[in-house]
């Protein structure tokens, strides 16, 4: 079966919708499959993108909450005094981590703020698309903020909490924020520039009404031209210094298999009814069946396809994916560059690597 899955990704990659791929089956003591295609290796860095929500962000709160340093009722406002004010005062830490907290999904800050300082202040003054508890609408915005309140509750920086509360007990030594500049060969490229979310700036210019907003999106002159290569692609997480709630991890698939095992029965670093919020459905009733910081594989746009229903996931923008089966205690990773050198739809390429991925036996 995994000679399967070597066909099944070198036909992407001969169709241009990778350029390359890493792919990882395994359960909680061995790796049943794994295999490269294209100019990669099992020692490859990838830019995980969104998989930063739950392998950081979604990670931590958990621990922290266990911790009781807050919890999941918490308002945002009563930690973080910028919001305190806004409509997003009243959001809860269960509504921001299951994407119902009514925060827009995207926004340019790097184009809105003058330093990293002002995120805060920006986003409480971008209007809410929905009332908190609503419903799901994935949001940037909304991790950037859980971020913010991870380092507001502990006093220091995202990439150390992770370092000390995961990557460190885990053992893992290629899993971190901000590569150092001697890994940057080991990185799959993600990007020349930032094309994609130029153009996703020009589209948010027609569709704004207010004449402020829209002149200093036109005037925004930082765009990267480089070769992005273990540099983080997405342009908030750049403009934060390479770390941020939602995006910004790098890791290589062997260790995104050690990592993707916390959240399984038998974790290593949270207690059994802790691992039960990531198969649980927190939005019944909505349009997507979300878990704590996880995607449902019961959702329509999953595709976890051929896992138990209380599988859950995660996708990366650059063309990472994360599934975690808790009923038979399997991972899939399947880690790639699609958005080199332009983006491409993985979809159907997903959806047939998991079909295929689930029936490996061992």
């Amino acid at each position: 079966m995994g000679d399967v899955l070597r066909e099944q990704l070198e036909a992407a990659l001969d169709a241009g919708e990778i350029q390359s791929a890493v792919w990882l089956v395994g359960c909680r003591e061995t790796m049943v499959a794994h295999g490269a295609v294209g100019p990669a290796g099992f020692d490859t860095l990838y830019d995980l993108a969104s998989l930063t929500k739950p392998l950081v962000t979604a990670l931590l709160l958990a621990l922290f909450i266990e911790q009781g340093r807050c919890a999941p009722d918490d308002h945002l406002g009563k930690w973080l005094p910028a919001l305190r004010d806004s409509p997003y005062g009243h959001v809860t830490v269960a509504q921001a981590v299951t994407h119902t907290g009514g925060f827009p999904a995207w926004r340019p800050l790097y184009a809105m703020c003058a330093t990293p300082d002002e995120v805060l202040p920006v986003i409480a003054q971008t209007p809410p698309i929905a009332k908190p508890g609503e419903n799901v609408v994935y949001s940037d915005l909304g991790y950037i903020v859980l971020g913010r309140l991870l380092e507001h509750l502990a006093g220091q920086p995202l990439a150390i909490l992770f370092g000390t509360h995961v990557a460190q007990p885990l053992g893992l030594t290629a899993t971190r924020f901000c590569p150092p500049p001697e890994w940057r060969e080991r990185a799959a490229p993600t990007e020349d520039g930032n094309a994609h979310e130029r153009r996703m700036v020009e589209q948010l210019i027609a569709a704004e009404n207010h004449p402020l907003v829209q002149a200093r999106l036109r005037g925004y002159a930082g765009w990267r031209t480089q070769r992005l290569q273990g540099e983080v692609h997405d342009g908030n997480a750049y403009f934060l210094g390479g770390v941020a709630g939602h995006a910004g991890l790098f890791a290589t698939a062997g260790e995104v298999w050690k990592l993707a095992r916390v959240f399984l029965p038998g974790s290593p670093l949270l207690r059994p009814e802790t691992c039960q919020w990531f198969s649980t459905n927190l939005t019944p009733g909505k349009a997507e069946a979300r878990s704590f910081g996880w995607m449902l594989a019961g959702s329509p746009n999953a595709t976890g396809v051929g896992l138990s229903p209380t599988a859950f996931g995660h996708l990366g923008f650059t063309g990472t994916s994360l599934w975690c089966d808790p009923q038979t205690e399997r991972v899939y990773i399947l880690l790639t560059n699609r958005t080199f050198p332009y983006r491409a739809s993985l979809q159907d390429v997903r959806r047939a690597f998991h079909a295929a991925a689930s029936r490996i036996s061992g």
